[in-house]
This record gives structure tokens, C-alpha cells and sequence, in this order.
């Protein structure tokens, strides 16, 4: 075999090695939703404007009281009124995760 030869032979199985990495990689990601941060915390006046946003994706009122809201990446995606109401959502993103999240939170605040 010629040297030539054997760079080719050395390259495309680096090139099928290579692949079959990004294809690991591909399928164990299935299914998972890439989420950088998640912040949960008290609603606060500066609010006001994505609540009622939200309120009306959802179809519902805004809080008018107290209520604990979740940001998905700095952005209000769901809000759990404190007086007992039904929570909100937004129904173009995953919020059922997010409301138990708020839910979990305000009993731990309720303990405290």
C-alpha cells in the first residue's frame, strides 16, 4: 500500500469515527428540552405588563394580589397567584413543569 493510500484509509475512518460520535451524542440528547436557567421569585410591580400578557395567552385574569412567577432565560412564562386563584401559563411553552416548580416553592414559603 502507498502512503496516499494509507492517509485515505486513515481519514475516512476518522470521518466515520467522527460521525458515529455526533450521532451518540444526537440521541442521548432526545428529548430534552436545552433550559439555561430558570429563575423563580416574587412578582413585583415592574410585572404588571407580562402578567397581563400572560394572563391573556392563557386566556384568564392577571393576579391581582401577591404571586410567585417563574422566568424560563428572563422570560415570565408562568405565575402562581398567593390568595389561592389558578395559576397561569404560557400555553406556547412547557408550563405544567413550571407551575409544580411555583407550587413546590410556595409551600416551602409557607413553611418558612
Amino acid at each position: 500500500m502507498f502512503p496516499g493510500n494509507l492517509n485515505f484509509v486513515v481519514g475516512r475512518e476518522r470521518q466515520r469515527d467522527l460521525l458515529r460520535a455526533a450521532e451518540r451524542r444526537q440521541h442521548a440528547g432526545a428529548g430534552q428540552t436545552p433550559v439555561t436557567r430558570v429563575t423563580l421569585r416574587y412578582a413585583s410591580a415592574a410585572d404588571r405588563e407580562e402578567l397581563r400578557r400572560l394572563a391573556t395567552l392563557d386566556n384568564t385574569v392577571p393576579p391581582a394580589g401577591r404571586a410567585l412567577v417563574a422566568e424560563v432565560d428572563g422570560r415570565l412564562r408562568a405565575a402562581l397567584p398567593l390568595d389561592g386563584s389558578g395559576p397561569i401559563s404560557d400555553p406556547f411553552h412547557r408550563g405544567a413543569e413550571l407551575i409544580e416548580l411555583l407550587r413546590l416553592r410556595a409551600t416551602q414559603l409557607a413553611r418558612a
